[in-house]
């Protein structure tokens, strides 16, 4: 876990990094220089003598006029007050692995067609009415439905509870990988209508007098301390007003995205990274007579990406750097397969395309104006792999542009982001016709590999398998997954180790310091 304590300058700096240029081989500009100064100056902060002023209360922001559904609730704000209200089947852990909550186990049939889950007995929604499979059903058929978690269960072709009390869940292909994909908090059935259904997590909702807040429930099926009896609620009508009322300290923790707009943050804060699985990455134009149809191209364009030098100078430990789209987190990433970055060697894969001739080649990068934290990494990746026989130009184009131009195939390369999912199915960026191939990219062998991946009961070792045709054929390059960031006030939350979905990873072994 990546902690850091920062001041206001170090804030400051994190809201420039989308305007700064970047630092490696080319000569950064002054802009760059005075964020790295401004790092050193902050290295050594002056002590405070007292110590840092604790709260009266752990409070969290949420939108009181929005629903707390945990399958229809939007991500950020309402997302962190909810999940201590609900509790999915599996929940990850930070290397994105599947550990069983609601849920015993699970067995497969021969075909790995059909899952079975086999629920815990001893759970008990916050109504006191135990957990059934009807429930579990009823929510995962919802989920499917949904458009926050309807992608990650399209392979689903039925789900539905069996005489002896299990969820039986037929897929309509394999998908060994199913349960990294079922951490969906779990509602009681006949609840779904209402701004709060019924969960079983370790608060519930309460008022009085007006005044929201998430109480401690007495009756907590995993009977678990919890560090608080009670976190009061504030208000916050978006994400804006969510981090002015952090900058203020009526809000005590907030799970924010470091690359959006954080100029209203203020003051001191604490921060501890959450992983994602949002992967960015250049794509190629693979199209028959393009310079990136050949997979010795692509290969060396991606041997040419100095990721590690990107990601701890340029932006800060917000992205893992990554060769592969697996995160490094992963028990499946294949750490002893990666290639030191080496621009010899990006070289001499050049020369193997036929493509080291001495004459300088132009080529487009695409990438979207909206997001700050993809130019700058644009921009840091072009000036790299300039060094080479390539001058290549960013083009920054409005989202609608952008996009137009990826589906008209009028691009060499682009900067693309991706929110895979937990099973790692590449299909989508990677497969023949996938829905974001936008270079026309193809390799049966790939295919049949991703499918196997998929199915496949020995998950490292197909894995391992999938890494080496990903590093031969490079259909795209990966550059880094996202990190979001945690934000808490000095001295008040010890024990912060957010999971990918789940900012209050181990809870009960918190320790929150208020005032008195």
């Amino acid at each position: 876990m990546r902690r850091r304590e920062t001041g206001a300058l170090l804030l400051a700096a994190l809201l420039v990094l989308s305007a700064c240029a970047v630092s490696g081989e080319p000569e950064p500009e002054p802009e760059w220089e005075s964020y790295q100064q401004g790092l050193l100056e902050i290295q050594e902060p002056e002590p405070e003598p007292e110590g840092p002023a604790l709260p009266g209360a752990f409070t969290l922001a949420w939108q009181q006029d929005q629903t707390l559904d945990p399958i229809t609730c939007g991500e950020g704000i309402q997302e962190d007050a909810a999940s201590l209200l609900f509790e999915p089947l599996f929940r990850l852990d930070r290397t994105f692995t599947a550990q069983p909550l609601l849920c015993r186990g699970y067995s497969w049939d021969e075909a790995g067609l059909v899952c079975t889950l086999d629920l815990r007995e001893d759970v008990r929604f916050q109504d006191g009415s135990p957990l059934t499979a009807r429930d579990v059903s009823d929510t995962l058929r919802r989920a499917a439905a949904s458009e926050r978690y309807g992608y990650r269960l399209r392979g689903v072709a039925s789900v539905a509870p069996n005489r002896a009390g299990q969820v039986v869940i037929t897929l309509t292909e394999p998908n060994r990988g199913l349960p990294e994909l079922l951490d969906i908090p779990v509602v009681k059935s006949g609840t779904e209508q209402e701004r709060v259904p019924v969960g079983t997590g370790p608060y519930r909702l309460t008022s009085e007098n007006g005044a929201y807040s998430l109480q401690a429930d007495p009756d907590w099926w995993q009977g678990r301390p919890l560090p608080v009896e009670a976190i009061p609620l504030v208000q916050a009508k978006d994400r804006d007003t969510a981090l002015y009322l952090f900058s203020t300290h009526r809000v005590e923790l907030l799970t924010v995205d470091p690359t959006d707009d954080l100029s209203s943050v203020t003051g001191q804060a604490q921060s501890a990274n959450r992983p994602t699985a949002i992967l960015q990455f250049i794509g190629f134009n693979a199209a028959e007579g393009r310079l990136f149809s050949s997979p010795a191209a692509r290969a060396a364009f991606s041997r040419g990406i100095p990721r590690e030098r990107m990601a701890d100078a340029q932006l800060a430990h917000l992205a893992l750097p990554a060769q592969f789209p697996l995160s490094p987190l992963s028990p499946l990433y294949p750490k002893d397969l990666e290639r030191a970055y080496s621009k010899e060697d990006a070289q001499a894969g050049l020369r193997l395309a036929g493509q080291d001739t001495g004459e300088i080649r132009e080529l487009t990068l695409l990438v979207n104006e909206e997001d700050g934290f993809r130019v700058t990494s644009a921009r840091f990746i072009a000036q790299s792999l300039s060094l080479l026989d390539w001058q290549i130009t960013v083009q920054v184009l409005p989202w609608e542009a952008y996009l137009a131009a990826l589906e008209a195939g009028e691009f060499d390369l682009y900067f693309g982001e991706v929110r895979l999912t937990a099973d790692w199915d590449l299909r989508d960026v990677a497969g023949t016709g996938g829905a974001l191939n936008y270079g026309g990219f193809t390799d049966p062998a790939l295919d049949e590999a991703m499918a196997a991946f998929a199915a496949a009961g020995d998950r490292p070792a197909a894995a391992r398998r999938l890494a080496g045709l990903l590093q031969s054929a490079a259909p795209i390059a990966p550059v880094c997954f996202k990190n979001y960031t945690v934000l808490t006030h000095p001295g008040v939350v010890e024990g912060l180790d957010p999971a990918p979905s789940f900012t209050f990873q181990g809870l009960e072994s918190w320790r929150i310091r208020l005032e008195g």
